[in-house]
């Protein structure tokens, strides 16, 4: 960690200037978008960026406990609409495999472990782990995934714009600030977020770093102990480092590789957001249920941005994160046993 601290530093300021700047211009989601195109940028021009688990675990777990305050008692109302919404999730899956993988393998000509692992839209260090395992070209395989997770924070605000007519103002409120929540509130969410951690973490949990602070924000929500959120200071620090860890993934990789691994990624990705939104209204339809929520749920994007997405624009967190948590279990679990057959 002290070795890395200048890079670090670094990196956190091009993170902030991205911030202050998509901020000024009046992006969607400034604090995530930003640092994530000026890190990226950054990255590909030869800037040694850098970030550390040590930073990105703690932001984490406040999400953890964002999602996790979701789950008021009048949550419980909604299970079987959740139920009708979470079973499709198999089969959305099983599409996805079989429109990426020739996508991958036939058209982009990539080898098949590496083709296989750009597909499965699970977590992004455990389809790299997986991948490297099954001999996949890591660098290529990282340089998708993470052009996956950047192109549908790209896309999603736009579509929610044009589509639904969803306003993204600049600065737009992820919460009540800190000086507005109670201080019994405050340490309660302190609690939650480290504590989750901690305890999860020792019954080693996949994951422990949201499951851990959303179970036990969960547990606190539901019986009335918490009624907040983590304050907006805290989520915008929260976005500033996912989105700058995500644009770190594009460090030492030639531009080459980038543009033909990144190309691929994002015709995927507007192949399968297509996919998405398919599900997503069929749902909408047949289960009535809102369908801001089921674009959410059925983005192909990481929980932690999905999440915060989701928080922003006031749709059910706690729904759009049970189904990212379901997607990234079914993928972690049966990707490692399906790939034995191709």
């Amino acid at each position: 960690m002290p070795s890395k601290l200048p890079n670090l530093l670094l990196t956190l300021l091009i993170g902030i200037v991205g911030g202050i700047g998509a901020e000024q211009l009046a992006v969607p989601l400034p604090w995530l978008l930003g640092p994530l195109a000026t890190t990226a940028i950054t990255s590909v021009a030869g800037i040694k960026t850098s970030s550390s688990k040590h930073v990105l675990a703690p932001a984490r777990t406040f999400l953890g406990v964002a999602i996790g305050a979701s789950f008021t008692p009048a949550l419980l109302e909604r299970i079987d609409e959740m139920a009708f919404s979470l079973a499709f999730i198999p089969i959305y899956l099983a599409v996805l495999a079989l429109i990426g993988f020739p996508f991958f393998h036939r058209i982009c000509k990539f080898d098949k472990p590496t083709a296989y692992y750009s597909t499965m839209p699970g977590g992004l260090p455990d389809m790299i782990a997986f991948g490297a395992a099954a001999g996949a070209d890591v660098r290529v395989l990282s340089i998708v995934q993470a052009t996956r997770a950047f192109a549908v924070v790209v896309i999603l605000p736009l579509f929610l714009s044009l589509a639904l007519g969803i306003e993204f103002s600049r600065g737009q409120s992820v919460g009540s600030h800190w000086a507005d929540i109670p201080l019994r509130e405050e340490l309660l969410i302190l609690t939650c977020a480290f504590g989750g951690w901690f305890i999860a973490g020792k019954l080693r949990i996949k994951g422990a770093t949201i499951i851990g602070p959303m179970l036990a924000a969960a547990v606190m929500s539901m019986t009335g102990l918490i009624s907040h959120r983590p304050p907006v200071e805290i989520m915008i620090i929260a976005q500033l480092i996912v989105g700058i860890s995500i644009g770190c993934r594009y460090a030492g990789a030639d531009r080459r590789t980038i543009m033909i691994a990144a190309g691929a990624a994002v015709g995927f990705c507007i192949l399968i957001f297509m996919l998405a939104a398919t599900f997503a209204g069929m749902i909408s339809v047949f289960g009535n249920i809102d369908f801001l929520d089921t674009i959410l749920a059925y983005a192909p994007g990481g929980q932690a941005e999905m999440t915060l997405l989701a928080i922003i624009v006031g749709a059910d967190a706690a729904f759009v994160s049970l189904h990212h948590v379901c997607r990234v279990f079914i993928v972690v679990i049966g990707a490692p046993i399906a790939q034995r057959y191709l």
